[in-house]
């Protein structure tokens, strides 16, 4: 009765040890350290100089850190870079660079926005690059494949679904394809 009793606690301690491991609710990060070592955080991320992981659903903190993820939702503050490489599920991603390789929904805001697929997505920035579909893009320079409106200083892209306002607007589908203060889509 009593080993039953002892080998039912070491089952079930080795799978909550485990569903514990898998998820961790804070990580610290820096270059060769993760404590605790967990793919994925539900919960904080504190990065100094460097954290990875393949999810982060929560809030994700960097000091002077390229912070990097796979899959992520909530809100990133990150004095550094902040790398997504397959998918930003809502929230806010603030820091000096993005770099997003992913398809993204919430927000944007960075110095430099190097981005994919922003279709679900608001960008703020100095400098936004997008290699494909983004939704509104407000900044100094915004150049994307096609976007539904730009604001900024000059504003580049292939298609404008809707407008682009600023200094110099130029979209292969516009109403002229170079224009001073606003673009629209001929029609």
């Amino acid at each position: 009765m009593k080993r039953s009793i002892v080998v039912t606690l070491t089952l079930g301690l080795m799978l909550f040890a485990n569903q514990a491991h898998a998820q961790a609710a804070f990580q610290f990060a820096a270059p060769a350290v993760r404590v605790p070592d967990s793919a994925t955080v539900n919960g904080v991320r504190f990065s100094v100089l460097y954290g990875k992981n393949q999810g982060q659903h929560g809030l994700d903190l960097g000091l002077l850190s390229m912070s990097e993820t796979s899959n992520f939702s909530g809100l990133a503050l990150i004095f550094g870079i902040s790398r997504v490489t397959r998918e930003t599920s809502g929230g806010a991603a603030f820091s000096f660079v993005n770099w997003h390789s992913s398809r993204d929904s919430g927000m944007n805001g960075a110095f430099i926005n190097v981005l994919n697929d922003t279709e679900g997505a608001f960008n703020l920035g100095f400098v936004t690059v997008a290699q494909g579909a983004t939704a509104v893009d407000l900044g100094g320079f915004n150049m994307s494949r096609s976007s539904t409106a730009q604001i900024g200083f000059v504003n580049v892209t292939d298609k404008i679904k809707a407008f682009q306002f600023g200094f110099l607007n130029i979209a292969k589908n516009g109403f002229l394809p170079v224009f001073p203060i606003f673009n629209f889509p001929k029609r």
